[in-house]
């Protein structure tokens, strides 16, 4: 049976230029289906109750390619300024008054088994902020209660953006050990992509 986790957002960042990976990395594939939209369905499978996707560069073929997948989709303009502002854009379009926020990037596909625990962690001990670790290395997504909210519209590059949030807020933070190297990746080039991608297949 799907979970109930409607009081949750996700945010799904997929907005940059992907300069290093020589291709737009939201549409490569990932077993049988694309990163976005292997994403998109790992979030469905724990019932979270509205995913946001942001898109920026090559918007029109991300969009073209989740247009069905019941997802808001919000176009940032300003997405040459970095991860912040993808941020900040998503968390704009974010309506009433969600119990968590779970932020992730394109590039960092987790389990719907792993986001599972982070929501139930969540759900149990009500924490400001809860982060993955695997093997003592912190990873991702990272939860945010709803209540940063306004912490999160005021993220920048110049204060580091979410590690910033993170370093405030750190007396407040539930580490959550998860059996599953995948927290610590994320695909920059092909050389991080290419050796994911046999994985990826033995799992779809």
């Amino acid at each position: 049976m799907r979970k109930n986790n409607n009081h949750y957002v996700a945010l799904l960042l997929a907005a940059g230029r992907s300069e290093r990976m020589g291709t737009v990395k939201a549409l490569l594939p990932w077993g049988e289906e694309s990163l976005i939209t292997y994403q998109i369905n790992q979030l469905k499978n724990i019932g979270i109750g509205k995913i946001i996707v942001v898109t920026g560069y090559k918007s029109e073929r991300i969009t073209e390619a989740i247009k069905r997948y019941g997802v808001h989709i919000v176009w940032n303009d300003r997405f040459d300024e970095g991860k912040c502002s993808s941020i900040r854009k998503g968390v704009k379009a974010i309506r009433g008054n969600p119990k968590g926020i779970l932020i992730s990037t394109v590039d960092q596909p987790v389990s719907h088994v792993t986001l599972s625990l982070i929501v139930d962690q969540f759900n149990k001990t009500n924490p400001s902020i809860i982060v993955p670790l695997y093997q003592q290395k912190r990873g991702h997504p990272v939860l945010f209660h709803g209540s940063l909210r306004q912490e999160l519209l005021n993220v920048n590059e110049e204060t580091k953006g979410l590690r910033n949030i993170l370093q405030k807020f750190s007396h407040q933070i539930s580490y959550l050990d998860v059996n599953d190297p995948d927290i610590l990746f994320n695909f920059n080039t092909p050389a991080d992509y290419l050796p994911q991608t046999t994985k990826a297949k033995g799992e779809s």
